[in-house]
C-alpha cells in the first residue's frame, strides 16, 4: 500500500473522496507522478522531489505545491481562497478552482524538471 493510499484509508470517506479527485486530477496532468512522502505529508512525487500534497486539516483542507511560488502565481485564480506562504487552504463547499490547481500542479512539475536539467 502508498503513503497517499494508507492516508486515505485513514479518512471518512468524504473527506478522503475530496483528497482522491485532487491526487487523480494531477496524475492526469503528471502521469509520471508517484505516491510518495515529503515533510511528513502523503504526496505525489515527480522524479523523486514533491509534487503536490493535499492533507485533511482543523478547518478543512490544505494543500502544498511544495514552494511559495506557485501559491503565488495561482492566487489571482483561487476566488479568494486563504493562502499561506505555501498552501492554499480550502474546504468541501470551497474547493480550489481547476485552473489555479492545474498552474500549481504544472508549475511544480515545469520547476522540478528545469532545476534537474541544470545539475546535468
Amino acid at each position: 500500500m502508498t503513503e497517499v493510499d494508507a492516508y486515505l484509508e485513514g479518512l471518512p470517506p468524504v473527506t478522503a473522496a475530496v483528497i482522491r479527485g485532487y491526487y487523480d486530477r494531477a496524475r492526469e496532468l503528471v502521469p509520471e507522478a508517484e505516491d510518495g512522502s515529503k515533510y511528513a505529508m502523503a504526496c505525489l512525487t515527480y522524479r523523486g522531489r514533491g509534487l503536490i500534497s493535499v492533507i485533511r486539516t482543523e478547518a478543512g483542507f490544505s494543500m502544498f505545491p511544495f514552494g511559495s511560488e506557485p501559491v503565488a502565481l495561482a492566487r489571482p485564480l483561487l476566488g479568494g481562497l486563504p493562502t499561506t506562504r505555501g498552501g492554499v487552504q480550502f474546504t468541501a463547499d470551497r474547493l480550489v478552482p481547476d485552473a489555479a490547481y492545474v498552474l500549481m500542479v504544472e508549475w511544480s512539475r515545469n520547476h522540478i524538471d528545469a532545476a534537474l536539467a541544470r545539475r546535468r
